[in-house]
Parts: structure tokens; sequence; C-alpha cells
């Protein structure tokens, strides 16, 4: 058995060997390089759509400047390289053969325009597009004479392009003759760069360490058997002569079937003939046989057979005749149970159309909470307009547009408050038209009677009046006692404001009101007829007194709207 040298670097060429002598072969490592890291500064990862390796080196050398690409996606030449990848973290978009170029055509098809090649030192062009960075570096290992002569009658496994130049080189520099050297290359590219001459080359199915490693077994395995047999005849290295005797041939499975079939065809024929002109055999049953063997099959299907009673010449006698008082009872049951099930099936209907119509009345109540929320806070109603105008714009058009128009220019009180304060100045005082007018009331004002129990006219106390009804929300209350103030023809945009206040909470009244009472505008339960027993009457003859008692009168029509 020839034994097999392994030329890939390390860590790759222990894990080949291992697989090797786990077949039961001879190894020899003979690693013609070895992979050491290089110095590198990372680019900016933005101006990238994804990593481009071809080696699993990259990613064994590429050190700490590996963590700034960890989120761009990776595209992987081999699987092996694809699996070192998903190892260390990254993201595997693309996994191609060993073609780089057509896993980079691939890659751009799928959108990665822009590539980082994370490479070794000794690269071939990959495409456009593509930004090579050397992270790693794969030396050439000093292999002396002896070296090159272990592979002297022996299957080299070739890795790469570099490996099998180098091998060519080292065989021709000591003198061994290609001719007892054979070649297992990983691609059909490996096997052209190592040249001619050599006992044979071998390509690899696939480009995986693993194809390769069955390959070499299989290559192995059949040298020896031909060593063996000294001329190259597998089947000398047997002399194994069977002692049995070969068993004598039986009849052919043909002719056995054959036979089979005529006697099937035969029975067939005879079936036929028997059911044709034997009376006893089925073809000419009488109608009370017909009748039993429908009994006996029913009786086969439910276990019971039903007893007819026959006549005086044995024949079956026809049925008893229907009772129609049995009938008609019956009939009457049915439709009791009938009624019954349309009475309930109305009470549903009017119990569904009154839950309809206390949930559309939670609706509303809901839309008129959250717009007197919307106008406390003095924020916009948003989509609650919609809703206003859908459920009340009908039945109350007049309060709808003056909550909507208000909320768009919202008041509180708090901004009645903060008003009041910057105005209190200008409305306690008196502003006439001269100088006469105001010693007048001044001195009107020192000396005021009135009742016990009354209020006081005092504007300051007006003003502490105004402040305290402002703060238990009688907004209108406060703004007649401003009204009465000296200076209120200085209040006007005040008195504007707090109007459009009183006008909204009256409209947010009539709302709630509207939506606890159900107007119309909202959906209401539909009226059910529930059902009883229909009797014949007269006929009506006056048409129009009978549609006017038939038709009742809407909501609206009750109300007068």
């Amino acid at each position: 058995m020839k034994p097999v040298v392994v030329l890939r670097p390390e860590p790759g060429n222990t894990r080949t060997a291992t697989s090797l002598r786990a077949l039961g072969l001879e190894v020899r490592q003979v690693p013609l390089f070895g992979v050491v890291p290089v110095d590198w500064t990372p680019p900016d990862p933005a101006g990238f759509d994804g990593l481009l390796l071809t080696s699993a080196n990259a990613v064994r050398h590429g050190g700490a400047g590996l963590d700034a690409f960890k989120r761009l996606p990776v595209v992987a030449v081999g699987a092996a390289t694809a699996e070192a990848a998903a190892k260390a973290g990254f993201a595997v978009a693309v996994t191609g053969s060993d073609d780089a170029r057509a896993v980079v055509a691939d890659a751009r098809d799928r959108g990665f325009a822009r590539l980082l090649h994370l490479a070794g030192r000794d690269r071939r062009e990959t495409g456009e597009g593509v930004a090579a960075i050397t992270v790693y570096a794969s030396d050439t290992v000093p292999v002396g004479t002896e070296g090159a002569r272990s592979f002297d009658d022996a299957i080299v496994l070739v890795h790469s392009v570099r490996a099998a130049t180098r091998l060519a080189e080292l065989v021709d520099a000591a003198g061994t003759a290609r001719q007892r050297i054979s070649l297992v290359a990983i691609s059909q590219a490996v096997g052209d760069a190592a040249g001619h001459g050599w006992q044979d080359v071998t390509i690899a199915p696939q480009p995986t360490d693993s194809a390769v490693v069955a390959l070499a077994a299989a290559h192995a395995n059949t040298r020896a058997i031909d060593q063996r047999a000294r001329g190259g005849d597998k089947h000398a290295m047997s002399d194994y002569v069977p002692t049995d005797r070969p068993r004598a041939r039986g009849p052919k499975m043909g002719v056995i079937l054959a036979l089979v079939g005529l006697a099937f065809v035969a029975g067939l024929g005879l079936m036929g003939y028997a059911a044709k002109k034997l009376p006893w055999f089925g073809g000419h049953a009488t109608t009370a046989g017909m009748t039993t063997a429908a009994q006996k099959a029913a009786a086969g299907s439910s276990g019971y057979i039903p007893s007819q009673p026959l006549g005086p010449n044995g024949e079956p006698q026809a049925p008893a005749p229907i009772d129609t008082a049995v009938l008609a009872t019956r009939e009457a049951t049915l439709a009791a149970q009938l009624t019954a099930l349309e009475t309930r099936t109305a009470t549903i209907a009017t119990d569904a159309s009154a839950a309809a119509g206390q949930a559309t009345r939670a609706e509303g109540l809901l839309v008129a909470f959250a717009a007197r929320r919307a106008l406390d806070r003095g924020v916009t109603l948003g989509y609650l307009e919609e809703q206003l105008r859908l459920r009340f714009g009908q039945a109350q058009p007049r309060a709808t547009t003056t909550l909507i128009q208000a909320a768009r220019q919202p008041v509180t009180l708090e901004d009645l408050r903060q008003g009041l304060d910057t105005i209190a100045p200008d409305i306690t005082s008196t502003t006439g038209d001269g100088w006469l007018d105001t010693i007048q009331h001044q001195i009107d004002s020192l000396v005021v009677l009135r009742k016990a129990g009354t209020p006081s006219t005092m504007p300051a106390d007006r003003l502490a009046r105004v402040r305290r009804l402002l703060e238990a929300g009688q907004v209108e209350a406060a703004r007649a006692e401003v009204a009465r103030l000296p200076g209120a023809n200085q209040a006007s945009n005040w008195m504007e404001a707090a109007g459009r206040y009183v006008q909204a909470r009256h409209a947010l009244d009539v709302i709630e009101n509207a939506a606890l009472i159900g107007q119309a505008g909202q959906p209401q339960p539909a009226p059910v007829v529930m059902p009883s027993a229909v009797t014949e009457t007269s006929t009506v003859t006056d048409e129009s007194a009978g549609s006017q008692a038939a038709v009742p009168k809407t909501p609206g029509q009750a109300t007068g709207q």
C-alpha cells in the first residue's frame, strides 16, 4: 500500500492526516507552507456591503481587527471557510464553490457590490468591486532533499495552486522521477498547476478536504490490489473455487403465470354460463326471493330483520294504510315546536338589538367624555372631530359645530385665571372722560351703603369673588361679575374667551345628554315583531286607514323634529 503525503499547512495538515490514519493508511506530513498573521489596519466598514473570505486562515489570523466587521454579511468561498466564519460570529450570506470569481459574481447579483477581501499575501484577482487587504501570509517551510525524496512512490495530496507549483520544483530539484508519484488534486486548476509527467493526476469530485481524503483512500487501496495481483488483474488475487453445484433451474415463471391466467379466464366463462342457463344460480329469482335477499342484506348491515306478513299463497301482503289522524297530530306537534323555536329566535334577536343599542350609547358617552377631557386640557380634538360628526352631527348639529370650533381655539380655566391677573389693575380702576369724573367716582366710593348679607360692590371685593368663582369652575358667574366692574370695557378679550369657554361647556352638556337618552343619529335597536297566531278576519277595505295604522311614528315624528 502506497503512503499518502499531506502538503497543506497547519492546522489543516493534522486534520487531514488524522482522517487518513483513521482509514488505516500510512501518512507522511510534509507541510510546504506555514501561515502567519500580518499587521493590518481595518478600513471603515461603512464603505462596504459585505466581507469576502476565500480561506479560513483569514478568520484564524485576522486578530482583533475582525470585530469591526462582525455586522457585515460574509461571502464565503468553500464550505470550510463558511463554517469557520460562522463559528467566529459572522453572518454568512453567500457560500460558493472554490471559484472565487463565480462567487463574487453571484454576490454582486444579490446586491453585494462592494466587497472587502480579507486575503493572504499571495492571492489572485477575484473581480471588479473587490478591495483586498492582506491579513495573513503563507511563508514557505524549508524542505530538504530527503523530504523531497519522500514523495517517491507515494500519493501526494495537493490543496492549492502554490503547493502544486512548489511540489513540482522540489521534485525536479531532488532528481525524483515524476512517473513514480501519484497526485490527488482538490480542483482542476490545482491539477493543471502541477504540470505533466506524473504517474497519474486524480481530481476530487468536490473541492473539499473530505472528498480529497476519500479519493486518496480509494486510490491507495486500488494500487495495493494491483500490486498483489502482479499483473494488474484484480481477479488473480483470489483462488476461491465454489464447491456447491449450481441448482437445477425450475420451470420459468412466465409459464406459471400464463397457466394461472388461463384458469382464471376459464372460471369466468363457466360462471357466466351457469348464471344464464341454471335457474337456481340466481339469474331468474322471483320477486319474493329478491325481497328476501334485500331483507337479508339489510339485516347484514343493521342486524335487524323486519317481519313481513304473508298472504295465503305465501306472497308478502301490501303494507297497512297510513292513518291520517296520526299524521295530522305529528304535523301539529312539529308546528308547535317550530313556533317555539321562532319565539326563542325573536327573543334572542330582541336581546341582541338591545345590547347593540346599549353598546352604541356607551360608545357615544365615551366620545363625549374624551372630548371634555381634551377641552379641559386645552388640546385639539384630533380624531374625535370625526367621531362627533358621525354620532351627533345629525341629532345635535349646532352643539357639534360649536364644540368643534371651540376646540380649535381652546380656552382653559388656567388661561382665564392668568388673563384675569393681567387685566386686574385696569378693570378695578375708573378711567372717565376727565379728572372731574375720576374725583367724583372716588368721592362716591368713600361711603357705600348696602343691606346685610348682600355681596360688596367694591371693585376689589368683586375681583376676589371672580377669582373664587374661577377656582370653582363657575366661569359664567365670574363673567357676570367682571361685567359689573368699573373697567369692564377694558376686559373685552377676556369676556370673549370666557364666553367661548361657557359655550363649549354648554355644547358638551347637550352632547352628553344626547348620548345618554340615545337621540336620533345614533344606531338604535330595531323593533322586533313577536310571532303570534294568525287569525283570518274580515278584510280591511280602507287601505289608507290600514296603512296609517301599520306605520308607527318615528322618534323624529313624535317629537316634531
